[in-house]
């Protein structure tokens, strides 16, 4: 029988004890953190150069790393699988240290323009493409098998308070000293990741014969389009996040540049966001849920009320 979720954490913090584990815990939060302020800071930093009567090229920019992530995603899942986790996650750290650091000195060098911004947010793209399916990857690999729960139930609260942290101060700094200082130190946070997973000392990677990596996306595709219920909630999730992306990512900093106090009011609703996303995963934890797709996707309608807010807009609080 499988823990209680509470207790999951609970058996998650005495992984901690663990090497391997410890330090790919403190590299998926301390690369969240820096995710969580860059994603604040981005919005303002093309805003700062092109001007809030002029937003459109936020959503180029935006349009560019997320264009760039999904077209690599299915790719890099296959091919951290077939290749190594640890060493795909560190080249991704490697590129988000790189393109978010020129990133920044061309920012605070006052040298950007939103074509060198989409090209450096096309890179950033790719590298949370290559990141994420190889953290994910990860786990088993430096955990026992029957410390999955623990283990994923603590990495994901540490994120989701990570990001969530990280929204506030990226906005603080994007308001006090410039978007571009908070993109510095997102290079710095996914550095430390990297190198983190770097000393990594993780299992030896499962290898099973394989009919090739097309073979295997054609067979994955047939095997999602299989079931109605699967491709059903995809494709009304993917309709969610174009919406909530371009809220998030695009109409609210222009909305808070133009009608709020900027860059740091954006930051304090995104730390609600993130604040809610902790409180959320704690009530579901010890709640048991038995339709617990249905009652997700009934709960997303409440993800409607921040762009009707904005509209106005509300007040802060």
């Amino acid at each position: 029988m499988a823990a209680p979720p509470t207790q999951s954490i609970q058996e998650g913090l005495r992984l901690l004890r663990h090497r391997d584990f410890a330090r790919l815990f403190a590299a998926r939060a301390v690369s969240a953190f820096g995710t969580g302020m860059a994603f604040v800071a981005l919005p303002f930093a093309v805003l700062g150069v092109v001007g809030s009567e002029n937003p459109a090229p936020v959503g180029y920019v935006v349009a560019a790393a997320t264009s760039a992530q999904l077209g690599f995603q299915l790719f890099a899942g296959a091919l951290a699988d077939r290749g190594s986790r640890q060493r795909m996650m560190v080249v991704g750290d490697t590129l988000a240290t790189v393109s978010q650091a020129i990133f920044a000195v061309v920012l605070l060098t006052g040298i950007a323009t939103v074509p060198m911004m989409m090209g450096l947010a096309a890179c950033m793209g790719l590298a949370f493409a290559l990141h994420w399916p190889s953290s994910v990857g990860l786990v088993p690999l430096v955990v026992e098998r029957e410390d999955l729960v623990p283990a994923n139930a603590l990495l994901s609260m540490a994120v989701n308070s990570a990001s969530g942290m990280g929204a506030a101060v990226g906005g603080i700094l994007a308001a006090t000293v410039g978007a571009g200082v908070a993109l510095a130190l997102d290079a710095g946070t996914f550095a430390a990741s990297g190198l983190l997973v770097w000393t990594l000392r993780p299992k030896a990677q499962p290898r099973e014969a394989s009919p090739g990596l097309w073979a295997e996306l054609r067979a994955g595709w047939s095997e999602f389009t299989g079931h109605r219920w699967l491709w059903t909630i995809v494709v009304q999730f993917s309709i969610l996040v174009m919406g909530w992306q371009a809220t998030y990512a695009v109409i609210g900093p222009i909305v808070a540049d133009r009608s709020l106090s900027g860059p740091s009011d954006w930051g304090y609703i995104a730390a609600g966001l993130g604040l809610g996303l902790v409180t959320g995963g704690l009530f579901a934890m010890r709640v048991r849920i038995e339709r617990p797709m249905l009652v997700g996707t009934l709960g997303v309608l409440g993800l409607a009320i921040l762009p009707l807010l904005l509209i106005a807009p509300a007040p802060l609080a």
